[in-house]
């Protein structure tokens, strides 16, 4: 799974290490903070969830769960804010 982040439509600003982001289409307010922004701006579609640990564990310089990355995913995802890069088998 190689996560796309959602850029269209979005207003966003970034304060003390949180996100804002006003999504135009639905007219709603989201609030991410640092753990799902960080995971939000890595998911261009090349990284798998634990590509998107494992460079922030390296980061961060402690231990980070790819299930923290998962539940992070699946909250933008739920928020409309990411999509999934098409899988394709050889």
């Amino acid at each position: 799974m190689k996560p796309i982040a959602r850029t269209s439509g979005l207003l966003i600003a970034e304060e003390t290490g949180e996100l804002f982001i006003h999504d135009l289409r639905t007219a709603s307010a989201i609030c991410l903070n640092p753990t799902s922004a960080y995971v939000w701006q890595k998911c261009d579609g090349k990284h798998e969830s634990r590509d998107i640990a494992r460079e922030m564990q390296q980061e961060l310089g402690v231990p980070v769960s790819e299930d923290v990355v998962l539940y992070a995913i699946d909250r933008l995802s739920s928020e409309s804010l990411i999509e999934f890069a098409p899988q394709f088998s050889n």
